[in-house]
């Protein structure tokens, strides 16, 4: 509203807006020396005085007391003695002490010629909110001090990441920010429909939380305990996704150790049928280790069928895969037909999207069915 507009609007019309401010806004007004004319009620009821302890006082009242002897202070009042509006986030004193903070304007009231003759100050209490953002962001710097957090866009565009996040990957924020998510992760899951399905899913604003193994900037596989957080808008309309994570290599490693201490027994089920369920993690280490049992189990019993059932293993990605099918070829190699059971949809795609030839490895989904298969094949 243009000074024209408001000596145009009539007297009642401005008193009917002043008199709504007066009910919903903390109102107070100064001389142009700072000096207190008048409260309104909400002024006083957030700062805990009657209107006689405040009239007549400076506003210096309401300020921490190292403020009111600073510099900064005493051209806050030149200012708005030259009649220049002031408006933003103030923190204040109330009676007893309490922290008020305010959003606030002060307002210098000119007269006809654009002469200061008073100020008058427009208030709105946000102290609870302001808290409840201080708290939020302590929580954040905690979350941030602690995890590893990375920020993408709905269709996993990288937006940023932390330092705990880079130096976990090994890469720079410039080497990461604008790049997919799937610079951290196997290709062949990558270019899977599973893939493409997790990023559908957090682009409709739904969570997840795992354990997921990624890839460093070097190659080397990192387990994580993570989380995808969508963040939503005031409509509820996913905006983007957080990722809150944890290392856990070293923890995965050793329950991969305990697993591969454990072994994978390689057993005699029926004459000339062997069985080798494998369950947990399999690298290239375990996989060396399954490899060896299992050829020097068909030497010394002289094993036709071996049955490797992979219904337990955690993950089935382009590694892992790769360690499977090279157990089975290598058995094969020494005359013993292998049978692959646990065949799940998600495991048939990988191995069908990788163009693994399998040769005469037979497949099944169930471990009944090859078993069945196995014993009677043997002559049972």
């Amino acid at each position: 509203m243009t000074q024209q507009e408001k000596t145009m609007m009539p007297s009642g019309d401005l008193l009917a807006i002043y008199q709504a401010l007066d009910r919903v806004q903390a109102m107070i007004e100064f001389d142009l020396n700072g000096i207190v004319l008048s409260a309104n009620e909400n002024f006083l009821r957030i700062f805990e005085y009657a209107p006689e302890e405040v009239i007549g006082k400076h506003h210096r009242m309401f300020c921490e007391p190292q403020y009111a002897e600073s510099t900064e202070y005493s051209e806050f009042w030149e200012k708005l003695r030259r009649g220049e509006h002031h408006s933003a986030e103030f923190k204040r004193l109330s009676k007893s002490g309490r922290e008020i903070w305010l959003q606030a304007s002060y307002n210098p009231v000119l007269d006809e010629d654009g002469k200061p003759l008073r100020v008058v100050k427009f208030a709105s209490d946000v102290t609870d909110s302001k808290l409840r953002l201080a708290e939020f962001e302590g929580k954040m710097r905690a979350i941030d001090r602690a995890q590893a957090v990375i920020e993408f866009e709905l269709d996993g565009t990288i937006i940023t990441a932390n330092d705990n996040f880079l130096r976990i990957f090994g890469y720079s924020l410039e080497e990461v920010v604008g790049q997919h998510h799937r610079i951290f992760c196997d290709p062949g899951y990558a270019e899977s429909p599973e893939y493409a399905q997790f990023w559908q899913q957090l682009g409709r604003g739904e969570y997840d939380a795992d354990e997921f193994k990624r890839l460093t900037k070097d190659g080397a596989e990192v387990w994580l305990q993570a989380s995808y957080n969508p963040i939503f808008d005031m409509e509820g309309r996913p905006l983007k996704v957080v990722k809150f994570a944890s290392d856990i290599t070293l923890e995965v490693q050793r329950r991969s150790l305990a697993l591969l201490e454990m072994s994978t027994p390689v057993t005699k089920i029926w004459d000339g049928v062997l069985f080798a369920p494998i369950v947990g993690i399999v690298d290239s280490k375990r996989s060396l280790d399954i490899m060896n049992k299992a050829l020097n189990s068909i030497a010394e019993t002289r094993a036709s069928t071996l049955l490797l059932d992979i219904g337990g293993v955690a993950v089935v990605d382009t590694a892992v895969a790769n360690h499977l099918i090279k157990i089975a070829k290598a058995a094969v190699l020494m005359g013993c037909k292998t049978i692959i059971s646990g065949i799940s949809p998600a495991i048939a795609q990988t191995i069908a999207e990788l163009g693994i030839e399998l040769g005469s490895i037979q497949t099944t989904s169930t471990i009944e069915s090859a078993l069945r298969d196995a014993i009677t094949k043997s002559g049972a």
